[in-house]
């Protein structure tokens, strides 16, 4: 036990999957934990777990409902966490949406929510608390993209758009804030086993789910471990898992080669599908 005022993150996305995990993961190594997320219901399961973690007296557990992609939610749950908790010394945004919709299916309506929540939602957050950290002088932010936001999957074109665009505000953000003295991360994972996920996998299609399988797909608890020690050393890329850095430098290094192969790799996924379903 310490008299000294735990550290507090504020974790949006934190009722489920990467948010929630972290959230458990910081209430287990002493911080105070503000959750923010559209769902109250599952807001108060999320409190419970981590309040079960609690390893201090002095720590906190608060839960906030907030949708991100309203701007008036998204600003207005500035005061009411001060007030309650104080500054946070790390924002983790973690909300997202995921959708695989093939761009000529995808309505304008579909990608405005996905770049509303993906994109703007974070540039929300960050812009909400940026200002109480310059003048502390301290902070860190991690925008939560994935490996997506480097490469352009099938069928993806949504939300690879709102990843690919959050590394670049995020690199920028970067630039603009090191002096002032906060640190800018962005954690890119591949496919994690969350029920974002899980959702997805009812729908999402053939060529994708194939490309996808090819991949394959990290536990939440790898991610968090990775993303754990990325902060610690004030890492600003974040990548979980070995075939994921792998796939990362190949795209960067070779991009011609890379998108070569990419390409093969989705005509023989369709083709393949093809072969299937008439077959079938």
């Amino acid at each position: 036990m310490s008299d000294a005022k735990p550290q507090l993150v504020l974790i949006t996305g934190a009722s489920s999957g990467i948010g929630l995990d972290l959230a458990k993961a910081y209430a287990a190594r002493g911080w105070s934990i503000a959750l923010l997320a559209r769902n109250p219901k599952r807001l108060e399961s999320a409190q419970k777990e981590c309040r079960r973690l609690t390893i201090d007296s002095n720590q906190s557990f608060e839960s906030y409902e907030v949708d991100v992609a309203d701007a008036a939610s998204a600003y207005g749950h500035r005061q009411q966490v001060e007030d309650r908790q104080g500054v946070p010394d790390l924002l983790i945004l973690s909300a997202g949406i995921v959708q695989s919709i093939p761009f000529m299916e995808q309505s304008d309506e579909e990608f405005d929510a996905i770049l509303g929540t993906n994109l703007l939602g974070c540039r929300r957050l960050a812009k909400a608390w940026l200002p109480q950290m310059v003048a502390r002088g301290r902070g860190q932010i991690c925008f939560v993209s994935s490996l997506a936001g480097f490469i352009a999957p099938y069928g993806y074109s949504g939300y690879s758009a709102s990843k690919f665009a959050l590394q670049g505000m995020a690199g920028a953000l970067k630039q603009e804030v090191h002096a002032l003295g906060i640190d800018v991360s962005v954690l890119c994972p591949p496919e994690v086993d969350t029920p974002m996920v899980a959702q997805e996998r009812t729908y999402i299609s053939p060529v994708a789910r194939l490309l996808k399988d090819l991949g394959g797909t990290l536990q939440v608890d790898a991610v968090t471990r990775a993303t754990l020690s990325g902060l610690e050393r004030r890492q600003f890329l974040i990548i979980p898992g070995f075939q994921a850095k792998l796939t990362y430098h190949f795209a960067r290094l070779c991009p011609g080669l890379f998108g070569w192969a990419m390409q093969h790799v989705v005509d023989w996924a369709r083709e393949r599908h093809s072969r299937q379903h008439k077959a079938g």
